[in-house]
Protein backbone atom coordinates (compact mmCIF):
# COMPACT_ATOMS: atom_id res chain seq x y z
CA UNK A 1 0.00 0.00 0.00
CA UNK A 2 1.25 3.48 -0.88
CA UNK A 3 2.89 5.26 2.07
CA UNK A 4 0.90 8.41 1.34
CA UNK A 5 -2.39 6.49 1.54
CA UNK A 6 -1.34 5.00 4.88
CA UNK A 7 -0.56 8.46 6.22
CA UNK A 8 -3.92 9.81 5.04
CA UNK A 9 -5.76 6.88 6.63
CA UNK A 10 -3.85 7.37 9.88
CA UNK A 11 -4.54 11.08 9.83
CA UNK A 12 -8.25 10.45 9.20
CA UNK A 13 -8.44 8.01 12.11
CA UNK A 14 -6.77 10.52 14.43
CA UNK A 15 -9.06 13.36 13.33
CA UNK A 16 -12.21 11.25 13.67
CA UNK A 17 -11.14 9.98 17.10
CA UNK A 18 -10.37 13.44 18.40
CA UNK A 19 -13.58 14.90 16.97
CA UNK A 20 -15.62 12.11 18.56
CA UNK A 21 -13.89 12.71 21.90
CA UNK A 22 -14.59 16.44 21.70
CA UNK A 23 -18.24 15.87 20.79
CA UNK A 24 -18.56 13.36 23.64
CA UNK A 25 -17.05 15.74 26.20
CA UNK A 26 -19.20 18.67 25.08
CA UNK A 27 -22.36 16.55 25.11
CA UNK A 28 -21.58 15.23 28.59
CA UNK A 29 -21.12 18.76 29.87
CA UNK A 30 -24.34 19.92 28.23
CA UNK A 31 -26.30 16.92 29.56
CA UNK A 32 -25.43 17.88 33.13
CA UNK A 33 -27.10 21.27 32.68
CA UNK A 34 -30.29 20.03 31.00
CA UNK A 35 -33.58 19.73 32.80
CA UNK A 36 -34.60 21.38 36.06
CA UNK A 37 -32.00 21.39 38.83
CA UNK A 38 -32.59 20.02 42.31
CA UNK A 39 -33.13 23.60 43.49
CA UNK A 40 -35.77 24.05 40.81
CA UNK A 41 -37.50 20.84 41.87
CA UNK A 42 -37.55 22.06 45.46
CA UNK A 43 -39.69 24.96 44.27
CA UNK A 44 -42.18 22.57 42.64
CA UNK A 45 -45.33 21.15 44.19
CA UNK A 46 -44.84 17.81 45.95
CA UNK A 47 -47.51 15.41 44.72
CA UNK A 48 -46.36 12.68 47.09
CA UNK A 49 -43.94 9.77 47.01
CA UNK A 50 -41.34 10.30 44.30
CA UNK A 51 -43.48 12.67 42.21
CA UNK A 52 -43.29 16.46 41.84
CA UNK A 53 -45.34 18.88 39.75
CA UNK A 54 -43.09 21.57 38.23
CA UNK A 55 -44.12 24.13 35.57
CA UNK A 56 -47.32 22.15 34.89
CA UNK A 57 -45.36 18.97 34.20
CA UNK A 58 -44.84 15.87 36.34
CA UNK A 59 -41.39 14.59 37.29
CA UNK A 60 -40.39 11.34 38.97
CA UNK A 61 -37.32 11.09 41.19
CA UNK A 62 -35.21 8.05 40.28
CA UNK A 63 -32.48 7.75 42.94
CA UNK A 64 -28.91 7.71 41.60
CA UNK A 65 -29.84 9.63 38.43
CA UNK A 66 -32.08 12.54 39.39
CA UNK A 67 -35.50 13.57 38.13
CA UNK A 68 -37.18 12.38 34.94
CA UNK A 69 -39.96 14.11 33.06
CA UNK A 70 -43.09 11.95 32.61
CA UNK A 71 -44.08 13.18 29.15
CA UNK A 72 -47.51 11.58 28.95
CA UNK A 73 -48.66 12.49 32.45
CA UNK A 74 -51.64 14.77 32.97
CA UNK A 75 -50.36 17.25 35.54
CA UNK A 76 -53.80 18.26 36.83
CA UNK A 77 -55.11 14.75 37.61
CA UNK A 78 -51.84 13.05 38.55
CA UNK A 79 -51.70 11.54 42.06
CA UNK A 80 -50.26 8.68 44.07
CA UNK A 81 -52.22 5.45 43.97
CA UNK A 82 -52.31 5.44 47.79
CA UNK A 83 -50.36 6.75 50.78
CA UNK A 84 -48.49 3.50 51.58
CA UNK A 85 -44.75 4.22 51.66
CA UNK A 86 -43.94 1.06 49.67
CA UNK A 87 -46.20 2.34 46.88
CA UNK A 88 -44.54 5.75 46.60
CA UNK A 89 -43.21 4.88 43.12
CA UNK A 90 -46.64 4.10 41.58
CA UNK A 91 -48.71 7.00 40.26
CA UNK A 92 -51.88 7.41 38.21
CA UNK A 93 -53.70 10.13 36.29
CA UNK A 94 -57.02 10.12 34.47
CA UNK A 95 -55.50 8.27 31.52
CA UNK A 96 -52.64 6.03 32.62
CA UNK A 97 -50.71 4.37 35.44
CA UNK A 98 -46.97 4.91 35.97
CA UNK A 99 -44.14 2.91 37.50
CA UNK A 100 -41.60 5.57 38.34
CA UNK A 101 -41.32 7.72 35.22
CA UNK A 102 -42.45 4.96 32.84
CA UNK A 103 -46.03 4.48 31.70
CA UNK A 104 -47.70 1.12 32.36
CA UNK A 105 -49.39 0.34 29.04
CA UNK A 106 -53.02 -0.87 28.93
CA UNK A 107 -53.41 -0.53 32.71
CA UNK A 108 -56.71 0.96 33.89
CA UNK A 109 -55.97 3.75 36.40
CA UNK A 110 -59.58 3.96 37.59
CA UNK A 111 -59.53 0.38 38.93
CA UNK A 112 -55.85 0.21 39.91
CA UNK A 113 -54.98 -0.95 43.42
CA UNK A 114 -52.04 -2.30 45.38
CA UNK A 115 -52.14 -5.97 46.36
CA UNK A 116 -48.95 -5.72 48.46
CA UNK A 117 -45.28 -6.68 48.16
CA UNK A 118 -44.74 -4.13 45.29
CA UNK A 119 -47.46 -5.66 43.07
CA UNK A 120 -50.42 -3.80 41.53
CA UNK A 121 -53.59 -4.85 39.74
CA UNK A 122 -56.40 -3.22 37.76
CA UNK A 123 -58.63 -6.29 38.05
CA UNK A 124 -57.50 -7.70 34.73
CA UNK A 125 -53.73 -7.24 34.73
CA UNK A 126 -51.17 -7.58 37.50
CA UNK A 127 -47.74 -5.97 37.41
CA UNK A 128 -44.66 -5.72 39.58
CA UNK A 129 -43.19 -2.26 40.25
CA UNK A 130 -40.26 -2.31 42.67
CA UNK A 131 -40.17 0.31 45.41
CA UNK A 132 -36.38 0.74 45.06
CA UNK A 133 -34.51 1.85 41.94
CA UNK A 134 -31.65 -0.23 40.50
CA UNK A 135 -29.07 0.09 37.76
CA UNK A 136 -30.64 -0.50 34.35
CA UNK A 137 -28.74 -3.58 33.16
CA UNK A 138 -30.59 -3.54 29.84
CA UNK A 139 -28.83 -0.29 28.93
CA UNK A 140 -25.37 -1.05 27.55
CA UNK A 141 -22.44 1.33 27.96
CA UNK A 142 -22.48 2.15 24.23
CA UNK A 143 -26.22 2.80 24.27
CA UNK A 144 -25.89 5.00 27.35
CA UNK A 145 -23.11 7.08 25.75
CA UNK A 146 -25.14 7.45 22.55
CA UNK A 147 -28.28 8.48 24.45
CA UNK A 148 -26.33 10.86 26.68
CA UNK A 149 -24.82 12.54 23.64
CA UNK A 150 -28.23 12.99 22.03
CA UNK A 151 -29.68 14.26 25.31
CA UNK A 152 -26.79 16.69 25.73
CA UNK A 153 -27.49 18.25 22.33
CA UNK A 154 -31.22 18.37 23.01
CA UNK A 155 -32.27 15.80 20.39
CA UNK A 156 -32.99 12.86 22.67
CA UNK A 157 -34.44 11.88 26.04
CA UNK A 158 -32.46 11.53 29.25
CA UNK A 159 -30.93 8.01 29.33
CA UNK A 160 -32.67 5.64 31.74
CA UNK A 161 -29.54 4.57 33.64
CA UNK A 162 -31.56 3.70 36.73
CA UNK A 163 -35.09 2.30 36.82
CA UNK A 164 -37.75 0.98 39.11
CA UNK A 165 -37.81 -2.68 37.98
CA UNK A 166 -41.10 -3.46 36.25
CA UNK A 167 -42.75 -6.53 34.74
CA UNK A 168 -46.22 -7.82 33.93
CA UNK A 169 -47.46 -11.15 35.28
CA UNK A 170 -49.14 -13.87 33.28
CA UNK A 171 -52.91 -13.72 33.69
CA UNK A 172 -54.75 -16.66 35.22
CA UNK A 173 -58.23 -17.69 36.24
CA UNK A 174 -57.66 -16.61 39.84
CA UNK A 175 -56.41 -13.21 41.04
CA UNK A 176 -52.92 -12.81 42.46
CA UNK A 177 -52.45 -12.29 46.18
CA UNK A 178 -49.37 -11.28 48.19
CA UNK A 179 -47.79 -14.00 50.32
CA UNK A 180 -44.80 -14.07 52.69
CA UNK A 181 -42.93 -11.03 53.97
CA UNK A 182 -40.99 -10.42 50.77
CA UNK A 183 -41.73 -9.63 47.13
CA UNK A 184 -43.79 -12.75 46.35
CA UNK A 185 -47.30 -13.17 44.93
CA UNK A 186 -49.24 -16.21 43.76
CA UNK A 187 -52.56 -17.01 42.11
CA UNK A 188 -52.49 -20.59 43.35
CA UNK A 189 -50.93 -21.86 40.12
CA UNK A 190 -48.08 -19.47 39.38
CA UNK A 191 -45.80 -17.79 41.89
CA UNK A 192 -43.55 -14.79 41.27
CA UNK A 193 -40.59 -13.31 43.11
CA UNK A 194 -39.71 -9.71 42.23
CA UNK A 195 -41.80 -9.96 39.08
CA UNK A 196 -40.16 -13.13 37.77
CA UNK A 197 -41.54 -16.66 37.86
CA UNK A 198 -40.54 -19.09 40.61
CA UNK A 199 -40.14 -22.25 38.52
CA UNK A 200 -42.24 -25.23 39.67
CA UNK A 201 -42.98 -23.63 43.03
CA UNK A 202 -45.76 -25.03 45.22
CA UNK A 203 -47.58 -21.87 46.19
CA UNK A 204 -49.41 -23.47 49.13
CA UNK A 205 -46.21 -24.43 50.98
CA UNK A 206 -43.89 -21.53 50.08
CA UNK A 207 -41.85 -20.31 53.03
CA UNK A 208 -38.93 -18.02 53.82
CA UNK A 209 -35.92 -19.91 55.13
CA UNK A 210 -34.83 -18.78 58.63
CA UNK A 211 -31.80 -16.50 58.79
CA UNK A 212 -29.32 -16.51 61.69
CA UNK A 213 -27.58 -13.34 62.94
CA UNK A 214 -24.44 -13.03 65.05
CA UNK A 215 -26.44 -12.03 68.14
CA UNK A 216 -28.48 -15.24 67.92
CA UNK A 217 -31.52 -13.50 66.47
CA UNK A 218 -33.42 -15.50 63.84
CA UNK A 219 -35.41 -13.74 61.14
CA UNK A 220 -36.86 -14.70 57.77
CA UNK A 221 -34.62 -14.52 54.72
CA UNK A 222 -35.79 -12.29 51.89
CA UNK A 223 -33.54 -14.07 49.37
CA UNK A 224 -33.80 -17.80 50.18
CA UNK A 225 -37.21 -19.47 49.73
CA UNK A 226 -38.44 -23.08 49.83
CA UNK A 227 -41.70 -24.94 49.18
CA UNK A 228 -41.20 -28.33 50.84
CA UNK A 229 -39.53 -29.78 47.76
CA UNK A 230 -37.51 -27.04 46.08
CA UNK A 231 -35.11 -24.42 47.38
CA UNK A 232 -34.66 -21.05 45.67
CA UNK A 233 -32.16 -18.25 45.74
CA UNK A 234 -34.40 -15.44 44.54
CA UNK A 235 -35.72 -16.93 41.25
CA UNK A 236 -33.02 -19.58 40.81
CA UNK A 237 -33.70 -23.17 41.87
CA UNK A 238 -30.80 -24.63 43.85
CA UNK A 239 -29.67 -28.27 43.44
CA UNK A 240 -30.89 -29.49 46.83
CA UNK A 241 -34.10 -30.68 48.43
CA UNK A 242 -35.91 -28.64 51.05
CA UNK A 243 -35.74 -29.75 54.68
CA UNK A 244 -36.42 -28.09 58.01
CA UNK A 245 -32.74 -27.78 59.05
CA UNK A 246 -31.79 -25.37 56.26
CA UNK A 247 -30.89 -21.87 57.38
CA UNK A 248 -29.26 -18.73 56.01
CA UNK A 249 -26.59 -16.72 57.80
CA UNK A 250 -25.77 -13.04 57.93
CA UNK A 251 -22.17 -11.93 58.40
CA UNK A 252 -22.46 -8.82 60.57
CA UNK A 253 -21.40 -5.61 58.77
CA UNK A 254 -20.93 -7.55 55.51
CA UNK A 255 -23.98 -6.99 53.30
CA UNK A 256 -22.60 -7.98 49.92
CA UNK A 257 -23.38 -11.72 49.73
CA UNK A 258 -26.02 -14.17 50.93
CA UNK A 259 -25.14 -17.56 52.43
CA UNK A 260 -27.25 -20.71 52.86
CA UNK A 261 -26.20 -23.55 55.14
CA UNK A 262 -27.26 -27.18 54.61
CA UNK A 263 -26.14 -28.89 57.86
CA UNK A 264 -27.29 -32.34 56.73
CA UNK A 265 -24.88 -32.33 53.82
CA UNK A 266 -22.34 -29.99 55.39
CA UNK A 267 -22.75 -27.75 52.35
CA UNK A 268 -22.63 -23.98 51.85
CA UNK A 269 -24.17 -21.87 49.09
CA UNK A 270 -23.10 -18.30 48.43
CA UNK A 271 -25.96 -16.62 46.58
CA UNK A 272 -26.76 -19.41 44.06
CA UNK A 273 -23.21 -20.83 43.90
CA UNK A 274 -22.50 -24.12 45.68
CA UNK A 275 -19.20 -24.77 47.42
CA UNK A 276 -17.47 -27.92 46.13
CA UNK A 277 -19.05 -31.06 47.56
CA UNK A 278 -15.74 -32.95 47.78
CA UNK A 279 -14.41 -30.61 50.50
CA UNK A 280 -17.50 -30.78 52.74
CA UNK A 281 -18.43 -30.57 55.52
CA UNK A 282 -17.91 -26.83 55.93
CA UNK A 283 -18.51 -24.62 58.94
CA UNK A 284 -18.47 -20.85 59.14
CA UNK A 285 -15.60 -19.49 61.20
CA UNK A 286 -17.50 -16.47 62.56
CA UNK A 287 -20.70 -14.50 61.96
CA UNK A 288 -18.96 -11.32 63.12
CA UNK A 289 -17.78 -8.96 60.41
CA UNK A 290 -16.28 -5.88 62.03
CA UNK A 291 -12.70 -6.71 61.01
CA UNK A 292 -13.13 -8.95 57.95
CA UNK A 293 -13.61 -8.51 54.22
CA UNK A 294 -14.39 -12.19 53.60
CA UNK A 295 -16.64 -14.76 55.26
CA UNK A 296 -14.37 -17.73 55.95
CA UNK A 297 -15.52 -21.34 55.99
CA UNK A 298 -13.39 -24.11 57.49
CA UNK A 299 -12.96 -27.55 56.00
CA UNK A 300 -10.62 -30.47 56.55
CA UNK A 301 -9.01 -29.40 53.25
CA UNK A 302 -8.41 -25.75 54.11
CA UNK A 303 -10.17 -22.40 54.32
CA UNK A 304 -12.76 -21.48 51.67
CA UNK A 305 -14.12 -18.06 50.75
CA UNK A 306 -15.98 -16.24 48.00
CA UNK A 307 -13.94 -13.85 45.84
CA UNK A 308 -16.28 -11.05 44.76
CA UNK A 309 -13.98 -9.86 41.98
CA UNK A 310 -13.66 -13.32 40.38
CA UNK A 311 -17.21 -14.36 41.37
CA UNK A 312 -16.09 -17.79 42.46
CA UNK A 313 -15.26 -19.80 45.57
CA UNK A 314 -11.53 -20.02 46.27
CA UNK A 315 -9.51 -21.81 48.93
CA UNK A 316 -6.31 -21.73 50.96
CA UNK A 317 -4.81 -25.07 51.96
CA UNK A 318 -3.47 -23.99 55.34
CA UNK A 319 -6.07 -24.11 58.12
CA UNK A 320 -4.54 -23.25 61.51
CA UNK A 321 -7.83 -24.10 63.24
CA UNK A 322 -7.41 -27.79 62.39
CA UNK A 323 -4.54 -28.14 64.86
CA UNK A 324 -6.73 -27.80 67.98
CA UNK A 325 -10.25 -27.05 69.17
CA UNK A 326 -10.70 -23.30 69.11
CA UNK A 327 -13.56 -21.35 70.66
CA UNK A 328 -14.59 -17.82 69.69
CA UNK A 329 -14.19 -16.10 73.07
CA UNK A 330 -14.95 -12.66 71.60
CA UNK A 331 -15.94 -11.52 68.09
CA UNK A 332 -13.17 -12.67 65.71
CA UNK A 333 -10.92 -13.74 68.64
CA UNK A 334 -10.36 -17.48 69.16
CA UNK A 335 -8.64 -19.49 71.89
CA UNK A 336 -7.71 -23.16 72.35
CA UNK A 337 -6.58 -22.57 75.94
CA UNK A 338 -2.94 -22.15 74.92
CA UNK A 339 -2.88 -19.58 72.12
CA UNK A 340 -5.00 -16.78 70.69
CA UNK A 341 -5.82 -16.48 66.97
CA UNK A 342 -7.69 -13.49 65.63
CA UNK A 343 -8.91 -12.01 62.35
CA UNK A 344 -8.04 -8.60 60.98
CA UNK A 345 -8.13 -6.74 57.67
CA UNK A 346 -5.53 -5.00 55.54
CA UNK A 347 -5.57 -3.04 52.30
CA UNK A 348 -2.99 -2.24 49.62
CA UNK A 349 -3.25 1.07 47.80
CA UNK A 350 -1.22 2.18 44.79
CA UNK A 351 1.19 5.10 44.68
CA UNK A 352 1.19 8.28 42.64
CA UNK A 353 2.00 6.53 39.36
CA UNK A 354 -0.44 3.70 39.94
CA UNK A 355 -3.15 4.97 42.31
CA UNK A 356 -6.29 3.25 43.52
CA UNK A 357 -7.23 0.29 45.70
CA UNK A 358 -5.18 -2.76 44.69
CA UNK A 359 -6.33 -5.42 47.14
CA UNK A 360 -8.24 -6.16 50.33
CA UNK A 361 -7.26 -8.96 52.67
CA UNK A 362 -8.71 -10.80 55.62
CA UNK A 363 -5.82 -12.04 57.73
CA UNK A 364 -5.57 -14.60 60.53
CA UNK A 365 -2.95 -13.72 63.13
CA UNK A 366 -1.48 -15.50 66.12
CA UNK A 367 -1.11 -13.27 69.17
CA UNK A 368 2.53 -13.30 70.27
CA UNK A 369 2.13 -11.34 73.50
CA UNK A 370 3.51 -13.03 76.65
CA UNK A 371 0.62 -15.10 78.05
CA UNK A 372 0.24 -16.44 81.57
CA UNK A 373 -2.61 -18.87 82.22
CA UNK A 374 -6.24 -18.24 81.34
CA UNK A 375 -7.71 -15.12 79.79
CA UNK A 376 -10.13 -13.31 82.08
CA UNK A 377 -12.92 -11.12 80.71
CA UNK A 378 -13.12 -7.97 82.85
CA UNK A 379 -16.20 -6.45 81.24
CA UNK A 380 -17.94 -5.08 78.16
CA UNK A 381 -17.33 -1.62 76.79
CA UNK A 382 -20.60 0.29 76.74
CA UNK A 383 -22.88 -0.19 73.68
CA UNK A 384 -20.96 -3.41 72.84
CA UNK A 385 -18.13 -1.37 71.34
CA UNK A 386 -15.73 -4.05 72.55
CA UNK A 387 -14.54 -5.83 75.69
CA UNK A 388 -11.68 -5.59 78.18
CA UNK A 389 -9.65 -8.71 79.01
CA UNK A 390 -6.80 -9.50 81.37
CA UNK A 391 -3.95 -11.97 81.06
CA UNK A 392 -1.38 -11.98 83.82
CA UNK A 393 -0.65 -8.35 84.64
CA UNK A 394 -1.63 -7.05 81.20
CA UNK A 395 -4.97 -5.69 80.00
CA UNK A 396 -6.26 -5.90 76.44
CA UNK A 397 -9.05 -4.36 74.43
CA UNK A 398 -10.90 -6.66 71.97
CA UNK A 399 -12.63 -4.39 69.46
CA UNK A 400 -16.11 -4.85 67.96
CA UNK A 401 -16.51 -1.45 66.29
CA UNK A 402 -14.52 -2.44 63.22
CA UNK A 403 -12.84 -0.76 60.30
CA UNK A 404 -15.93 1.26 59.39
CA UNK A 405 -15.52 3.13 62.68
CA UNK A 406 -11.81 3.74 61.97
CA UNK A 407 -10.57 1.20 64.53
CA UNK A 408 -7.92 -0.61 62.53
CA UNK A 409 -6.88 -3.41 64.91
CA UNK A 410 -8.90 -6.23 66.44
CA UNK A 411 -6.75 -6.42 69.60
CA UNK A 412 -4.94 -3.62 71.45
CA UNK A 413 -2.78 -3.81 74.56
CA UNK A 414 -3.93 -1.27 77.17
CA UNK A 415 -0.94 0.65 78.53
CA UNK A 416 -2.35 2.09 81.79
CA UNK A 417 -5.09 1.49 84.39
CA UNK A 418 -6.75 4.85 83.68
CA UNK A 419 -7.57 3.61 80.18
CA UNK A 420 -9.12 0.44 81.63
CA UNK A 421 -11.33 2.61 83.84
CA UNK A 422 -12.33 4.85 80.95
CA UNK A 423 -13.26 1.91 78.70
CA UNK A 424 -15.41 0.37 81.42
CA UNK A 425 -17.12 3.64 82.32
CA UNK A 426 -20.73 4.16 81.19
CA UNK A 427 -21.41 6.20 78.08
CA UNK A 428 -17.88 6.01 76.67
CA UNK A 429 -17.89 7.48 73.17
CA UNK A 430 -16.46 6.08 69.95
CA UNK A 431 -14.27 9.14 69.46
CA UNK A 432 -12.75 8.59 72.91
CA UNK A 433 -11.71 5.09 71.85
CA UNK A 434 -10.15 6.45 68.66
CA UNK A 435 -8.31 9.03 70.73
CA UNK A 436 -6.93 6.31 73.00
CA UNK A 437 -5.51 4.57 69.92
CA UNK A 438 -4.02 7.79 68.53
CA UNK A 439 -2.34 8.65 71.81
CA UNK A 440 -0.93 5.12 72.33
CA UNK A 441 -2.98 4.46 75.45
CA UNK A 442 -3.96 1.39 73.46
CA UNK A 443 -0.98 -0.03 71.62
CA UNK A 444 -0.64 -2.52 68.80
CA UNK A 445 0.11 -6.06 69.88
CA UNK A 446 2.87 -8.38 68.74
CA UNK A 447 1.59 -10.98 66.30
CA UNK A 448 2.43 -13.34 63.45
CA UNK A 449 0.40 -13.58 60.26
CA UNK A 450 -0.70 -17.17 59.57
CA UNK A 451 -3.18 -16.78 56.71
CA UNK A 452 -3.78 -14.09 54.11
CA UNK A 453 -7.07 -14.24 52.18
CA UNK A 454 -6.81 -11.63 49.46
CA UNK A 455 -9.05 -10.21 46.75
CA UNK A 456 -7.14 -8.22 44.16
CA UNK A 457 -8.78 -5.53 42.08
CA UNK A 458 -8.09 -4.58 38.50
CA UNK A 459 -7.56 -0.85 38.35
CA UNK A 460 -9.64 1.18 35.92
CA UNK A 461 -8.04 4.36 37.27
CA UNK A 462 -4.90 3.80 35.18
CA UNK A 463 -6.96 3.55 32.00
CA UNK A 464 -8.71 6.78 32.93
CA UNK A 465 -5.38 8.59 33.36
CA UNK A 466 -4.00 7.23 30.08
CA UNK A 467 -7.27 8.09 28.37
CA UNK A 468 -6.95 11.70 29.51
CA UNK A 469 -3.32 11.79 28.37
CA UNK A 470 -4.12 10.36 24.93
CA UNK A 471 -7.07 12.73 24.56
CA UNK A 472 -4.87 15.72 25.44
CA UNK A 473 -2.16 14.64 22.98
CA UNK A 474 -4.79 13.88 20.34
CA UNK A 475 -6.41 17.30 20.70
CA UNK A 476 -3.02 18.99 20.48
CA UNK A 477 -2.19 16.98 17.35
CA UNK A 478 -5.56 17.76 15.80
CA UNK A 479 -5.20 21.49 16.42
CA UNK A 480 -1.64 21.42 15.04
CA UNK A 481 -2.88 19.74 11.85
CA UNK A 482 -5.62 22.34 11.44
CA UNK A 483 -3.10 25.13 11.84
CA UNK A 484 -0.81 23.53 9.26
CA UNK A 485 -3.74 23.33 6.85
CA UNK A 486 -4.41 27.02 7.42
CA UNK A 487 -7.69 26.46 9.24
CA UNK A 488 -7.90 29.07 11.97
CA UNK A 489 -11.40 30.63 12.14
CA UNK A 490 -11.71 34.21 13.35
CA UNK A 491 -13.98 35.07 16.30
CA UNK A 492 -16.49 36.55 13.83
CA UNK A 493 -17.17 36.83 10.11
CA UNK A 494 -18.94 39.49 8.08
CA UNK A 495 -21.33 38.34 5.38
CA UNK A 496 -24.36 39.90 3.70
CA UNK A 497 -23.98 43.05 5.82
CA UNK A 498 -24.20 41.06 9.05
CA UNK A 499 -21.56 40.25 11.69
CA UNK A 500 -21.77 36.55 12.57
CA UNK A 501 -20.20 35.42 15.86
CA UNK A 502 -18.40 32.10 15.48
CA UNK A 503 -19.49 30.11 18.54
CA UNK A 504 -22.04 27.46 19.52
CA UNK A 505 -24.87 30.02 19.58
CA UNK A 506 -23.99 31.50 16.13
CA UNK A 507 -25.49 34.93 16.97
CA UNK A 508 -25.51 37.54 14.21
CA UNK A 509 -25.94 41.32 14.16
CA UNK A 510 -26.80 43.72 11.34
CA UNK A 511 -23.83 46.04 10.72
CA UNK A 512 -26.20 49.01 10.67
CA UNK A 513 -27.30 48.20 14.25
CA UNK A 514 -23.77 48.06 15.72
CA UNK A 515 -22.57 51.16 17.59
CA UNK A 516 -19.13 49.83 18.54
CA UNK A 517 -17.22 46.64 19.32
CA UNK A 518 -15.14 46.73 22.50
CA UNK A 519 -12.06 44.47 22.61
CA UNK A 520 -10.17 43.67 25.82
CA UNK A 521 -7.27 41.55 27.00
CA UNK A 522 -7.62 39.66 30.29
CA UNK A 523 -5.45 37.33 32.34
CA UNK A 524 -6.27 33.72 31.45
CA UNK A 525 -7.94 31.58 34.10
CA UNK A 526 -5.99 28.61 35.53
CA UNK A 527 -3.01 29.01 33.19
CA UNK A 528 -0.24 31.46 32.38
CA UNK A 529 -1.00 33.98 29.62
CA UNK A 530 -3.92 36.05 28.34
CA UNK A 531 -7.23 35.65 26.57
CA UNK A 532 -9.12 38.02 24.30
CA UNK A 533 -12.74 39.12 24.67
CA UNK A 534 -15.08 41.29 22.67
CA UNK A 535 -18.52 42.75 23.36
CA UNK A 536 -20.94 44.22 20.82
CA UNK A 537 -22.74 47.44 21.76
CA UNK A 538 -25.76 48.20 19.59
CA UNK A 539 -27.29 51.58 18.83
CA UNK A 540 -30.36 50.84 20.95
CA UNK A 541 -28.16 50.71 24.07
CA UNK A 542 -28.00 46.94 24.44
CA UNK A 543 -24.83 44.94 25.03
CA UNK A 544 -24.03 41.40 23.97
CA UNK A 545 -22.47 38.76 26.20
CA UNK A 546 -18.68 38.90 26.40
CA UNK A 547 -17.30 36.54 23.75
CA UNK A 548 -13.91 34.93 24.33
CA UNK A 549 -11.37 34.30 21.56
CA UNK A 550 -7.73 33.31 20.96
CA UNK A 551 -5.26 34.03 18.19
CA UNK A 552 -4.82 30.34 17.31
CA UNK A 553 -6.50 26.98 17.82
CA UNK A 554 -4.39 25.61 20.67
CA UNK A 555 -4.75 24.66 24.32
CA UNK A 556 -2.22 27.14 25.70
CA UNK A 557 -3.03 30.81 26.31
CA UNK A 558 -1.76 33.69 24.17
CA UNK A 559 0.79 36.31 25.10
CA UNK A 560 -0.31 39.96 25.40
CA UNK A 561 1.73 40.91 22.31
CA UNK A 562 0.06 38.17 20.23
CA UNK A 563 -3.40 39.35 21.22
CA UNK A 564 -2.63 43.03 20.62
CA UNK A 565 -1.40 42.25 17.09
CA UNK A 566 -4.41 39.98 16.39
CA UNK A 567 -6.91 42.57 17.65
CA UNK A 568 -5.29 45.18 15.38
CA UNK A 569 -5.95 42.89 12.38
CA UNK A 570 -9.57 42.43 13.48
CA UNK A 571 -10.04 46.21 13.86
CA UNK A 572 -8.61 46.79 10.36
CA UNK A 573 -11.14 44.28 8.98
CA UNK A 574 -13.99 46.11 10.78
CA UNK A 575 -12.82 49.46 9.36
CA UNK A 576 -13.39 48.15 5.84
CA UNK A 577 -17.07 47.72 6.74
CA UNK A 578 -17.17 51.05 8.62
CA UNK A 579 -17.75 49.39 11.99
CA UNK A 580 -16.32 51.27 14.95
CA UNK A 581 -14.17 49.39 17.49
CA UNK A 582 -11.95 50.15 20.50
CA UNK A 583 -9.40 48.27 22.60
CA UNK A 584 -10.23 48.66 26.27
CA UNK A 585 -7.82 47.97 29.14
CA UNK A 586 -10.32 45.43 30.54
CA UNK A 587 -14.03 44.71 30.36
Amino acid sequence: MNLGIIKRIGLTVVIVSVLFSLVLIVSMMLSESRGPSSMDMDKGQKIGGIFTRYQNQVYASVPSNGDYLIKDADANSFRLLDDNFRNRQFGIDKNHAYCGNLMVKDFNPSTAKSIGNDYFSDGKQTCYCASMSVNNKALSVISELNQRMLYGFGIGAKPQTYIYPFSKLEAGTAPYRAVLNTEVVTNGTLSYYRGEILPQANSESLRQIPELYNDGDIRKSISYLADGQHVYYKNTRLPLKDHSDLYAIVIDAQNQENYLIDPKQGMVYVNDIAFEKQHSPYRVLSLNGGHVYHALFLSKDGIFYFDTDKNKVLSIDHNPFNSAKFTEIAPLVFSDGRQILYMQTSEVWGGRRNPGLKSRSTNIYRLDEPAMGDWLKIGMVDHNFGSVWKNGANYYYFDQLGDNQLIGQTIYRITDHATVDLLLSPEVRTEEIRQLVRTDHMARVKSTELVNVKTSYSSTYNWLIWGIVFLFVGVQLFLWILRKLGFNPKPFNIKDKRLIVNNLWARSYALSDIKTIVFSIETAARQKGYTGRFQIQTKDGKRSRKYMFATQMRLSADSRQELESYITDLQNMLKKYQVNSVLSAAL
